[in-house]
């Protein structure tokens, strides 16, 4: 990695660092989760990286309705982000590519955004407050917030290469 350094705290919810009296949870450098997530990001473009900053709602249909969970991982087989955990299990086909999913193996693996979470590289509570906003304009608003969320988690581990790639492609008129 780019000389990763520690933050002091774990990203907030885009836009600085936890501002709390409660102690955050101090993610573990050394620990494997951590260092996963903060390879996976590193290796990450622009696009995927916006991809992976968006919330996705679960596309499976039950009695002609969607599901409509939140989506926290990505189909092994195709890479989408369209099924939550539960309907990944009865699926046989991802809703927007229509791949087959395999019946053994592992089948998911978490999107990036919640890598970050378990590694406590994000704190949780971002996660929780993008939930509760329902309406369209709120969503899009928690992928913006989601975004710089990853964005500080990259600036605070020195990850030149996202941000070197990322900063110019932002300020273009």
């Amino acid at each position: 990695m780019n000389g990763r350094v520690s933050p002091s705290s774990p990203a907030d919810c885009g836009g600085g660092t936890v501002r709390s009296t409660a102690s955050p949870r101090q993610p573990n450098y050394s620990g494997r989760a951590v260092q996963e997530a903060l390879e996976h990001l590193a290796s990450i473009d622009l696009i995927e990286l916006c991809s992976e900053a968006k919330v996705e709602r679960c596309r499976a249909t039950r009695d002609l309705r969607s599901c409509g969970r939140y989506v926290q991982h990505v189909l092994n087989s195709c890479g989408h982000a369209s099924l939550c955990s539960e309907c990944s299990q009865r699926c046989d086909l991802c809703p927007i590519c229509r791949t087959p999913i395999p019946k053994t193996g592992i089948r998911l693996h978490p999107r990036l955004y919640y890598e970050c979470i378990e590694a406590g590289l994000i704190s949780k509570r971002c996660d929780e407050r993008f939930k509760e906003k329902e309406d369209l304009d709120n969503e899009l608003t928690a992928d913006v917030q989601r975004l710089y969320s990853l964005f500080d988690v990259a600036l605070g581990n020195n990850l030149v290469s996202l941000i070197c790639h990322c900063i110019p492609l932002l300020h273009l008129p």
